[in-house]
């Protein structure tokens, strides 16, 4: 298996994210919190697959993306992150497994001075578009 990008990531699904309460807005105020989440791990782009693994996993074969979107939403919201998200946005994943319609907000290699989002969108927008 061929690895062209690998990085640590925090994801969560649309439906964790509709469980967060006000209790998440409020906690973007303070300096040291992570983004919400639900789950955290490895990330592994293959040529033809997208693998989370760690708490939980996710295998995401590249031809079955119908989406990628890089910024905010109404599930995960500006308010919900430190500075409004001057510094990064959630890369949103929707796919279809079988017949289901999946949803994953990835935050990838996040440090205090942001995420790599912008480089694992990039990229794979070029990989889904040479695919296609």
């Amino acid at each position: 298996m061929q690895i062209l990008r690998i990085g640590k990531v925090m994801w969560s699904h649309d439906y964790d994210l509709g469980t967060l309460g006000l209790a998440n807005d409020g906690g973007a105020l303070f300096a040291f919190t992570l983004p919400p989440h639900h789950y955290t791990g490895e990330i592994i782009l293959t040529p033809k697959s997208l693998v989370l693994d760690g708490d939980g996993y996710e295998h995401i074969p590249l031809d079955s993306l119908e989406q990628l979107y890089l910024g905010f939403d109404d599930f995960y919201k500006r308010s919900m992150v430190r500075s409004n998200g001057l510094f990064w946005q959630p890369l949103r994943l929707r796919y279809r497994l079988k017949e289901e319609l999946k949803t994953l907000y990835l935050i990838v290699d996040h440090t205090l001075f942001g995420a790599k989002n912008q480089l694992w969108f990039n990229t794979l927008k070029q990989l889904v578009s040479r695919n296609a």
